[in-house]
């Protein structure tokens, strides 16, 4: 991939249709899972020889939405629930941690 970083969101008031370009890997792999479920809305133009993809996409699916924001007290009734619907899995306390933490053995 080269130095582009670009990812860019076109439309304009009215349209029902915006031009979507990104260059950024996990914007580039949802555009082409977006196209593949939903071949009539999504579709791509072109994808560039650094990676980067251009899309067409409907204006709805273009949304702006801040990080969700939890006190400590519903960040602990998250992972509470969480634990509640999926036991068998160990739910790490550290909310930066992203190891799997499964109970599950793999058997080779």
């Amino acid at each position: 991939m080269s130095d582009n970083n670009e990812n860019v969101i076109e439309f304009l008031r009215g349209q029902q249709t915006a031009t979507v370009c990104f260059s950024q890997q996990r914007f580039v792999n949802r555009i082409i899972e977006l196209a593949k479920n939903y071949p009539q809305v999504c579709v791509i133009k072109d994808i560039n020889n650094d990676g980067s993809i251009v899309a067409h996409i409907p204006v709805e699916w273009v949304k702006i939405r801040p990080p969700r924001q939890m006190t400590e007290g519903q960040r602990i009734e998250l992972v509470e629930r969480l634990e509640r619907v999926r036991p068998h899995h160990k739910v790490s306390n550290d909310p930066n941690s992203h190891e799997n933490t499964s109970d599950d053995k793999i058997i080779d």
